[in-house]
């Protein structure tokens, strides 16, 4: 039975994902920042876990213990003020967009990192959004922004704190799903996305770092 540790599993593509995972028979712990009834039915184990906050990171590491797992995805994210721009933002928003959806992903997968088992994976909730190479348009600018800087901090993550353990690091785009950040007009709904995660995470085979969307198809970075 594999086993997985999802960080952010509270509601949306991070909830979905567990109920998955657990369908599937694995055997998945997951965190939640504040009051999750919904996760709690969904997965025996659960922790309170703030990404942003270095000690409740370190709580949590301390609380899983010798706990090993197959899989961890760190599924953290905020859209933002979505009117902005690099023109109109303010330095505090921006501060808080780039330390949630960047800054924070990374500290908290190398303090999580010594958890993952050999041959298994560490998952970054990324967007297509992030990628640079594939960015000819001007939609939702900061958040991009704030994508291909989780991108690129993972690319040093993947050489330097992985290294050359057995581990494969995966950025993972979803898809434009239908979620509170999605909104209704997305493309796919949730059970959609998630099914197509699971695949990607259960079939990921180290070393190496992939760009992919939830169908296993590779993206430009």
């Amino acid at each position: 039975m594999s086993s997985a540790l999802i960080i952010g599993a509270s509601r949306g593509i991070g909830l979905g994902l567990a109920g998955e995972l657990v369908g599937r028979g694995w055997d998945v712990v997951a965190t939640h920042r504040g009051p999750a009834p919904a996760l709690a039915a969904t997965c025996a184990l659960t922790h309170v876990c703030d990404i942003d906050d270095d000690g409740s990171v370190m709580a949590l590491v301390a609380a899983l213990g010798d706990a090993r797992f197959d899989h961890v995805l760190i599924n953290a994210g905020i859209m933002g003020n979505r009117g902005d721009t690099a023109s109109t933002v303010t330095r505090d928003a921006m501060a808080q967009l780039m330390w949630t959806n960047a800054i924070a992903p990374v500290r908290a997968a190398r303090r999580l990192l010594p958890l993952v088992k050999d041959g298994g994976s560490v998952g970054f909730m990324t967007s297509i959004l992030g990628s640079v190479a594939g960015r000819n348009h001007a939609h939702a600018e900061l958040y991009s922004a704030s994508k291909a800087a989780l991108n690129s901090l993972t690319r040093g993550f993947a050489a330097q704190d992985v290294g050359k353990r057995n581990i494969a690091v995966l950025n993972l785009h979803p898809g434009w799903v239908k979620t509170d950040m999605g909104g209704d007009g997305a493309d796919i709904d949730v059970a959609t996305s998630v099914k197509g995660l699971a695949d990607v995470i259960a079939t990921a085979r180290p070393p190496g770092q992939r760009y992919v969307d939830y169908t296993g198809a590779g993206l430009p970075w």
